[in-house]
């Protein structure tokens, strides 16, 4: 995990490279949030410290991208809404992470927006455990 955690911090820069490039793909009117989550030791590390999330309008998807996503898939993945009404978007996906043990486990995580505050919540589980990390962000949204 240490070894992860000093990558992540090296590919930091490579993940600014990607969110722009995220954010600045020419397409059809996008919503797009960054959010950003304080490091917290109690997490062990699994949960990065900001989520970039943009949708299509009128798109059930969302592309997501985070430092472990960049690390492990190399670029954005699908996201899935999870729950949306007029106050709160939720999204959810899964990625296989690697453990404490230099072995790889399945890790869920979602963000849930609060649209008109912008306060955040991020939950990560391990699958097959019964804890769960969490922690509380703000984020920016961005139109285009």
């Amino acid at each position: 995990m240490q070894e992860q955690a000093e990558l992540l911090f090296e590919s930091r820069s490579l993940f600014a490279v990607v969110a722009a490039v995220f954010i600045a793909t020419p397409s059809l009117a996008r919503e797009v949030y960054e959010c950003d989550f304080p490091a917290r030791a109690n997490n062990l590390g699994y949960l990065p410290d900001v989520v970039m999330m943009a949708r299509e309008t009128g798109s059930d998807t969302v592309t997501v991208v985070e430092p472990f996503i960049q690390y492990t898939e190399g670029g954005p993945i699908e996201g899935k809404i999870a729950e949306e009404n007029d106050k709160k978007l939720s999204v959810s996906w899964t990625i296989m992470q690697e453990s404490t043990v230099n072995d790889y486990e399945k890790v869920h995580y979602r963000v849930s927006v609060q649209k008109s505050s912008l306060s955040a919540s991020l939950v990560g589980r391990a699958l097959g455990y019964s804890n769960n990390f969490t922690s509380q962000g703000t984020c920016k949204r961005m139109t285009g």
